[in-house]
């Protein structure tokens, strides 16, 4: 695998994680039920380990 499809695939992973974590964020924030205020933060975390991953190689 050449070294630009190993950045271009953590570039993608990156703005992956900061897409679900604008989504999460909202989500989270604005529920009214426990389980998708649940829902949000698990999200949200998924979505900062995904930006840690991807920002780890790719660094704009």
């Amino acid at each position: 695998m050449k070294d630009n499809d190993i950045v271009k695939k953590y570039r993608i992973l990156a703005i992956i994680g900061i897409v679900l974590m604008g989504i999460a964020s909202f989500m989270s924030c604005l529920a009214t039920s426990k389980m998708y205020i649940n829902i949000g933060t698990i999200l949200l975390c998924i979505s900062i380990v995904l930006s840690i991953i991807g920002f780890s190689r790719w660094q704009p």
